[in-house]
């Protein structure tokens, strides 16, 4: 059985071993854990980003970097190539523990889910656990991490403290915009899944998304990271099934599916007094779904980008 920990801990000793190529800052807590900041005190860069991409992935998958053309303006984007979705993305990559505790409530995402004693409401779609003496966390935000968070993902991941490691960037910094632009195939799969799409009928997906615009305003720079996925993005999934059952669920899956679609993210998260779980679900998807039957060879298309809303939210006024 493939460990998404074990795999990705082979980037980690990479990353621990180029620190100042990648322009990171390794720092070990009291308690032993090890904090790779990738942007919160430091530049970090693309190298980085494409690290801590493939670490949220578990290490199964492959990072590129291309290009968007936004109008007159051509942006970079990422793109990724995922043999095994199911373990890549729904037991690694979802943002779906949401830390419990204290007055900073972190949502983390990577392999470590996989090893958690209480694992998170998306594994309900998977019959995967994973067994690993050392797990990989990673954190979205611009706090720091203490010794008490490490402690209490340490205890439910059942590891020794000094057998953790957290990945951590901000949602100004580069990494984070890289990574988030990472996320189109995974968050196409939690909608399928929702709409009672067999996602073990998939066998593997591609997706891409414009890498956001820096600013250093972290819930500016929150906003334009969401708006890449939702406005942007672009996730297509091979899959072995019946035709009719896809067409069922195509057109519920892209975010324009939400009553919430059409205007930037920020004002969606202001507009619910910035409780990010109070916005509709079904706003969290890529712009864009093809899903190519296997079975059948046909190919089926739902969704558009929304170049209206992303110039607004990406190149300011």
């Amino acid at each position: 059985m493939i460990s998404v920990n074990k795999e990705a801990m082979k980037l980690v000793r990479v990353i621990l071993g180029e620190a100042e190529k990648l322009n990171i800052a390794i720092n070990k807590l009291s308690n032993g854990t090890t904090v790779i900041d990738m942007g919160q005190k430091v530049e970090g860069g693309w190298l980085a980003g494409k690290y801590y991409a493939l670490v949220t992935m578990g290490g199964i998958g492959e990072v590129t970097f291309g290009r968007f053309r936004l109008n007159e303006t051509e942006l970079p984007a990422v793109h990724v190539a995922i043999d095994q979705p199911l373990l890549a993305c729904v037991a690694s990559q979802i943002a779906g523990w949401r830390l419990q505790g204290g007055d900073f409530v972190p949502i983390l995402s990577g392999p470590a889910r996989a090893l958690a004693t209480n694992p998170d409401r998306y594994f309900r779609w998977i019959d995967y656990r994973d067994d690993s003496a050392e797990g990989v966390i990673c954190i979205q935000t611009d706090r720091e991490i203490t010794v008490e968070i490490a402690e209490s993902v340490a205890k439910a991941c059942r590891l020794q403290p000094e057998h953790l490691y957290i990945l951590v960037a901000p949602n100004s910094s580069l990494v984070c915009a890289i990574q988030v632009s990472a996320r189109t195939v995974e968050q196409g799969l939690h909608k399928l899944a929702e709409e009672g799409f067999d996602l073990k009928s998939i066998a593997f997906a591609y997706g891409y998304a414009p890498i956001a615009t820096l600013i250093k305003d972290e819930l500016q720079a929150m906003g334009r990271i969401n708006d890449c996925l939702l406005y942007g993005g672009t996730a297509t999934y091979y899959v072995h099934s019946e035709d009719q059952l896809i067409r069922e669920v195509i057109g519920k899956i892209p975010s324009s599916y939400s009553r919430e679609y059409g205007i930037p993210f920020v004002d969606i998260f202001e507009r619910h007094n910035r409780d990010f779980y109070q916005i509709d679900p079904a706003l969290h998807s890529p712009a864009v779904i093809n899903i190519n039957n296997l079975s059948s060879g046909h190919t089926f298309t739902a969704g558009e980008v929304d170049y209206a809303v992303l110039r607004r939210s990406l190149l300011g006024p």
